[in-house]
């Protein structure tokens, strides 16, 4: 018998806290200091990738170039400079600890599902002072499928015992909600920190919203 409580289940960057700005200038920096690669800036191009296809957005035609071992440099380098901005520009997304005050208080778990690093996410949400308001962080590590390299939103469902018809999602890409949309979550809402409202329309998202104070937690979900 599934649980009957509710799912409120959120992607990270760029719905809890506006990163993607900041993990462009990272990746951009780590390329251009080992591999002397810049691309246009342009932090849009990086919402929604797997890390895999980051390092072919910036290697593009010295992508034979990507060894084992340069790829961990990246990363790391990318993570240490990501954490250090992070330290001087980040803050939670508005509207976003009133939303998961409200869920709390009407009885919903709620959840994080990225494909960001598990170390990643608990760093960066230290760093922003984020309350511990969440039931469950899920990083790539937890949430992405290495056969499909789909997001699965609904292990968090699963770890509830909760039907994923029972859950909201809230994404800021694509890729997010389309997602969000193959593993059966009930609710996929579209919050458009990262591409307008038509793009997010298009890509299956039942709600949109422009801001995380238009999430209603109700019965008409």
């Amino acid at each position: 018998m599934s649980n009957p409580r509710r799912c409120l289940i959120l992607d990270f960057d760029g719905v809890l806290v506006d990163t993607e700005p900041l993990h462009f200038e990272s990746w951009q920096r780590s390329f251009e200091q080992l591999m002397g690669i810049r691309i246009e800036d342009n932090y849009h191009l990086l919402v929604g990738l797997s890390l895999e296809q980051i390092y072919q957005l910036w290697a593009a035609s010295k992508a034979d170039l990507l060894t084992v071992e340069l790829r961990q440099e990246l990363l790391k380098l990318k993570t240490e400079t990501f954490l250090a901005l992070a330290s001087e520009q980040l803050q939670p997304m508005a509207g976003s600890i009133d939303l998961l005050s409200r869920a709390q208080t009407a009885g919903w778990y709620t959840a994080v599902v990225s494909r960001s690093l598990r170390m990643r996410l608990h760093r960066t949400l230290d760093i922003i002072r984020m309350p511990a308001l969440f039931d469950l962080i899920l990083g790539s590590e937890d949430a992405v499928d290495p056969a499909t390299d789909r997001k699965d939103h609904a292990r968090a469902a699963h770890i509830f015992n909760i039907d994923p018809l029972a859950c909201v999602v809230i994404e800021d890409s694509v890729s997010g909600i389309k997602d969000a949309l193959a593993c059966g979550i009930g609710t996929v809402i579209g919050l458009t920190s990262s591409f307008d409202a038509a793009v997010l329309a298009q890509a299956g998202a039942h709600q949109i919203v422009s801001h995380l104070s238009e999430v209603a937690l109700d019965d008409t979900f």
